[in-house]
């Protein structure tokens, strides 16, 4: 057991938390553990917003470890964890690229998806931290058992919490008999540690052996530790949250200054509206008196127009009597040129007569000329 290991995690500080999680009071041992192994390959399956993974990433970039992390979640979810969107993993992903790129990787996929890219025999650290269901769980162990180089060490998350259909303990019972080179920490859910079989000499790991002193210091060590990471953690949020609520009570100050500002300036414009107003009521006002005036001269008006319409009517009726009285006398005219016609006709006729009477009377003249010349003679 490195320690001098022991004596740097105890100010190891990681650079990603947001909130204290209940994992807070693992994280001295996280840091400590994958410095200790060493491994060539660490995986963590269940990373959620990268409290735990990062972690130990850090702890690889301080030590200046060759070790490759990878990060298995779908970033969308479980019954534990609760359902969430993707800004968490874009937080993640942004904090991965940023600080831990050169030997990190999220693989953004089910567990049983990522197993096929890693080869048999080839992970030394592995911590598992998904659905925590005893189905689940165990299903996720078995599945990268396969995967898991001879000695390497396997982590589980919540081995001490018993409700909510969590059931890491039952399977971190039926592992305790299987793989007897484990220990198991009881502070915030319990993490469980052990080292599976045909781990080759220099690989084993002593301070997970039953009953040895190391065994003994390192679980005393790391359980304060961890319970003074978890109390530095409340404070610094404790803090945080004071700081938080005292920038938005700031914040709703400066927001009511404005708003009071806001109001004054609305009630000058209020005061203008009213002033427009009584303007406008008095124009209104003006306006009415113009109408009524305009309503009594339609009156008058109406008046003298059904006055017109009596005289038109009268003029009607007179015009309708002097047609009655001009057909009469176009009558009488036609009657007339009918008696002027038939007088033409008979002053004709006795112009006629006349003609013949002075043509005969000529005649009778003439001869009775004749008769006295003829006497005469």
């Amino acid at each position: 057991m490195n320690l001098n290991n022991l004596i740097s995690i105890a100010s190891f500080t990681p650079s990603s938390l947001e909130f204290p999680p209940p994992w807070v009071g693992h994280i001295p041992f996280a840091a400590w553990v994958i410095q200790e192994v060493s491994p060539k390959i660490f995986v963590e399956l269940g990373t959620h917003s990268g409290n735990s993974y990062f972690t130990f990433c850090q702890s690889v970039a301080q030590a200046g470890l060759s070790t490759k992390c990878y990060a298995v979640d779908t970033w969308q979810g479980d019954e534990h964890a609760g359902e969430y969107n993707d800004a968490i993993y874009s937080k993640v992903a942004i904090h991965n690229s940023k600080h831990y790129a050169r030997f990190s990787a999220l693989l953004r996929m089910k567990f049983d998806d990522a197993a096929t890219y890693f080869d048999d025999e080839s992970i030394e650290l592995l911590h598992i931290d998904g659905l925590h269901t005893y189905e689940a769980v165990h299903h996720d162990f078995e599945t990268w058992l396969p995967k898991l180089a001879p000695g390497a060490v396997v982590m589980f998350h919540d081995t001490n919490v018993r409700e909510r259909n969590f059931g890491v303990w039952r399977l971190w019972e039926e592992l305790q008999v299987r793989y007897p080179n484990n220990l198991e920490f009881t502070h915030s859910h319990g993490l469980g540690v052990l080292q599976i079989h045909n781990a080759i000499a220099d690989d084993r790991l002593p301070w997970l052996k039953t009953k040895t002193k190391e065994k003994a210091l390192l679980i005393s060590y790391f359980s304060a530790l961890g319970a003074n990471q978890r109390e530095r953690y409340d404070l610094i949020f404790s803090q945080s949250q004071i700081e938080s609520l005292n920038h938005a009570a700031w914040e709703s100050e400066a927001r009511a200054t404005n708003l009071n500002l806001a109001v004054q300036g609305k009630d000058v414009h209020i005061a203008n509206l009213a002033q427009a107003l009584q303007e406008k009521d008095v124009h209104i006002n003006g306006l009415h008196q113009a109408v009524n005036e305009r309503d009594g001269q339609i009156v008058n008006l109406n008046l003298a127009v059904q006055g017109k319409d009596v005289h038109i009517a009268n003029l009607a009726q007179a015009l309708q009597e002097k047609d009655v009285h001009i057909n009469g006398l176009h009558q009488a005219v036609n009657e007339r040129d009918g008696q002027i016609v038939n007088l033409n006709q008979t002053v004709d006729e006795h112009k006629q007569e006349i003609a013949i009477y002075i043509a005969e009377s000529d005649k009778l003249t003439k001869a009775i000329c004749e008769s006295i010349v003829a006497m005469k003679n």
